[in-house]
């Protein structure tokens, strides 16, 4: 998944300045495969517990048309349960909806996919599988 539009670094700092400290739950579409959650774009496996992205590759944004701004890829949440239900409706590929925790310091982007609110983080917390309140039907 990438983002569609990022907003500008005045508007993320903004944002990122209202939201809690602490634990920020966000929402993620994932693939149940051996005992562990998979995300079903690019295959990458969470542990459970704290994930760090190790990918070093940069992004440019597809839209609006002529945008140069870039961003390394990580791992994007939604913001609102809501929101990721619609997107995963325009997606063949949706399995399973699974609350996962950020907190605001590990955000490098903010932006939209599909006009919905994404969190980029440079770090997140995986449930258990075995953690039945983490999976959203």
């Amino acid at each position: 998944m990438c983002l569609d539009t990022r907003f500008k670094p005045e508007v993320e700092k903004k944002m990122i300045a209202e939201l809690p400290d602490g634990l920020i739950t966000v929402y993620r579409v994932v693939d149940k495969i051996r005992g562990r959650y998979e995300s079903p774009y690019f295959g990458r496996k969470f542990r459970v517990g704290l994930n760090h992205a190790k990918t070093k590759i940069r992004i440019a944004l597809r839209y609006p048309p002529g945008t140069k701004d870039t961003y390394s890829p990580r791992f994007h949440s939604f913001a609102k349960m809501c929101e990721l239900r619609r997107w995963g409706r325009l997606s063949l590929r949706c399995r399973t909806y699974v609350k996962f925790q950020i907190r605001k310091e590990w955000i490098t982007a903010i932006g939209k996919q599909n006009s919905y609110l994404v969190y980029v983080t440079d770090r997140i917390i995986s449930p258990s599988l075995r953690d039945k309140s983490a999976v959203v039907e």
